[in-house]
């Protein structure tokens, strides 16, 4: 529970079905106890592989940046009451209370500097990230007190854990960890300050606003592609979450997702040629197959759990919902789930009438390829998440997600300009930004990492493949002679269409074609008389091309697509032929 803005964990609760008992009327005992726990085993094979080494974990008493203990200290002097003097952090409001202790939103002292988060490798220091005046405004954290001496030997780890791995990680996705302090010296009291994420938690969005409330399909593919470059990021940190599910995923009015809640994270060893994990834990609606068949498991357990996340987000419903743990698990382990139903390709006459059908539930074509790529039983088959960034359904989202930020930090620079200009006209309040510098770096710095790891995954499986395949950006021929930027993709049997990122379809609602191989007869060069100009969704705006190729379908319809070079017309010319075996 990284954010603490809506429960304090009290203890190691689970969910239970909907509609049969409340989400947390059964504990982890309950699952655990119909399910005997498999011995771990470190000879089966790793369920993927990474080249970055963990972030080294600090230890000792050393009070240094960086370092996961801080000396002791009296309670006064870290939380206090709205009028305090003295204490770093004034409470605003308490937001939880359990078993063993209680959250609150707080305050920081004006008197106290606000504590830096720990600086990812490569990430700005303080000093080269300049403040506006807006920027000093009063800022919200979470303030999580927790009681030691309540909490069994497993329970301090727990909280050991979530600092540990919130101090690790320097992501806009994921919940900022400031600093923790030990109360007195006998270490039984610990507060953990963190960033506190206005929206609430996904759970309650979701589940507790009117019937009526639902997302659109963009505006969740918007949110998942977050969740996906926080997983990504903790994951290439040698770390899986263990506990991803909507009530650990937290909003902020500006539109970002934060994960949260490290509790059950575990941090492993590239040495250790495994799916690293044994211990059955998470959220029972959440579980991966193999934990309900009681293997060992790793990160593709946080994929599965973040394609019902997915499905949630889409439908307001679990794919697997049962009023009983053995149920459950006999459900998910058959492999029938439910699943939003495709918006039929007939449905509406207008636009707006389609669109008031996704608002009903309905999701496209390409959105449930999606989710079914993603909740696969086998953990070998089932995608990480490098992987889904790189479909060209989440790049679309990335795109949609850049030119979003894109947009709040053009309107905060212009107000930050007119406040230059004109002080008085603020009426002596300071701007309101919709995101302050640090954060601007944060978000442009997790955007840029997912861009790169699309990259990487692009030419790793352009190496790595054994079949014809061959992708990129190529120009559609179209309607009144009009050439349209389009990315194409040759793999596994078919060649797939997409729209450009960040462009909506029109009509038929979906962004992508696939055409089979076996539909395709023929492929050839085609001769331009003369350049034609192609539509970019660059900022180089329309250039003219000359050189394209044409295949023809078993229906005698051809396509014709241009390149920007010659050589890269060759490239799929060739990689076309072989794939038809024409050669």
């Amino acid at each position: 529970m990284g954010n603490g803005a809506v429960k304090l964990r009290t203890d190691m609760h689970g969910d239970v079905p909907m509609g049969s008992l409340n989400e947390d009327d059964i504990n982890d005992d309950a699952v655990t106890s119909a399910i005997a726990l498999p011995k771990c085993a470190r000879d089966q094979k790793m369920d993927g592989i990474d080249d970055m080494r963990p972030i080294p974990i600090g230890e000792g008493e050393e009070k240094v940046k960086g370092s996961y203990r801080s000396e002791p200290v009296s309670l006064d002097e870290v939380l206090g009451p709205a009028d305090s003097v003295k204490a770093r952090y004034r409470k605003n409001k308490a937001i939880g209370k359990g078993a063993f202790g209680e959250a609150y939103i707080v305050e920081r002292n004006p008197l106290y500097p606000i504590p830096s988060p720990k600086k990812a490798a490569g990430g700005k220091g303080d000093s080269e990230i300049k403040k506006r005046a807006g920027d000093d405004a009063t800022r919200l954290f979470v303030a999580k007190v927790m009681d030691l001496t309540s909490m069994s030997p497993n329970d301090r780890r727990y909280a050991q854990t979530e600092i540990m791995c919130l101090a690790c990680n320097h992501h806009f996705a994921i919940i900022q960890y400031y600093e923790h302090f030990f109360i007195d010296d006998e270490d039984e009291t610990i507060i953990i300050i963190t960033e506190f994420a206005d929206g609430g938690d996904l759970y309650r969005t979701l589940h507790k606003e009117s019937s009526e409330f639902c997302l659109s399909e963009t505006e969740a593919g918007i949110y998942f592609v977050q969740l996906l470059l926080g997983l990504d990021h903790i994951h290439r940190r040698r770390m899986i979450h263990r506990d991803v599910k909507t009530a650990n995923i937290f909003l902020t009015t500006r539109g970002f997702l934060k994960l949260g809640d490290f509790g059950f994270s575990q941090q492993y060893d590239s040495t250790v040629s495994n799916p690293i994990a044994c211990t059955f834990l998470g959220t029972s609606y959440y579980l991966a197959p193999e934990m309900w068949r009681e293997q060992r498991y790793g990160k593709k357990a946080d994929i599965w759990a973040a394609g019902i996340v997915l499905c949630e987000l889409l439908g307001k419903r679990r794919p697997f919902e049962a009023d009983s743990i053995p149920k459950m698990k006999e459900l998910v382990l058959s492999g029938a789930m439910w699943l939003p139903p495709v918006l039929p390709e007939n449905a509406g006459v207008s636009e707006e009438e389609r669109q008031a059908q996704k608002k009903m539930g309905y999701i496209s074509r390409e959105m449930r390829e999606f989710l079914e790529f993603i909740l696969q039983q086998d953990p070998e088959k089932r995608p990480s998440a490098s992987q889904l960034l790189k479909t060209p359904l989440m790049q679309h989202y990335l795109c949609l997600l850049k030119k979003r930020v894109d947009r709040m930090i053009a309107l905060d620079d212009e107000m930050e300009s007119n406040y230059k200009a004109n002080p008085a006209g603020f009426a002596g309040s300071l701007p309101e930004y919709n995101i302050s510098l640090e954060d601007r770096a944060l978000i442009m710095s997790g955007i840029a990492e997912g861009e790169a790891v699309i990259n990487f995954e692009t030419e790793r499986e352009m190496a790595t493949s054994t079949t014809p395949r061959i992708e990129s950006i190529v120009y559609k021929e179209t309607a009144g002679s009009q050439w349209k930027e389009r990315y194409l993709i040759l793999a596994d049997g078919f060649l797939t269409m997409t729209l450009a990122k960040g462009k909506m379809a029109a009509g038929s609602g979906e962004r992508s074609k696939k055409v089979p191989l076996q539909a395709i007869r023929a492929v050839a060069p085609v001769v331009l008389d003369v350049p034609v100009l192609a539509e970019s969704s660059g900022e180089s705006g329309p250039f003219h091309v000359k050189f394209a190729f044409a295949i023809s379908t078993q229906n005698a319809h051809s396509i014709v697509f241009a390149t920007r070079t010659e050589q890269e017309r060759d490239q799929w010319l060739s990689t076309m032929i072989v794939a038809l075996k024409m050669d």
